[in-house]
């Protein structure tokens, strides 16, 4: 890579070659971790599920947990 062009250039066969097996074992790790990819969380719509998630969290972070649930309460109180 050259500081003008901000491209990478081989400076031989096997710094090329070692580039194309680095990107072939990057795509494959990435197809393997898309087959164990697990559902994405969708965002909480609701107080309940904003509750529900600040349950699932109080284990491991407590503070968070309780700042999910006043946000829900917040949700609440302004939706009487």
């Amino acid at each position: 890579m050259t500081v003008t062009t901000m491209t990478f250039q081989h400076v031989n066969a096997f710094d090329a070659l070692m580039a194309q097996a680095g990107a072939a074992v990057g795509n494959a790790l990435r197809s393997v971790a898309n087959l164990f990819a697990t559902d994405a969380a969708t965002e909480p719509r609701t107080a309940q599920e904003l509750l529900d998630w600040a349950d699932q969290y109080e284990d491991t972070q407590p503070s968070y947990a309780a700042d999910l649930r006043a946000a829900a309460q917040r949700h609440i109180d302004r939706n009487r």
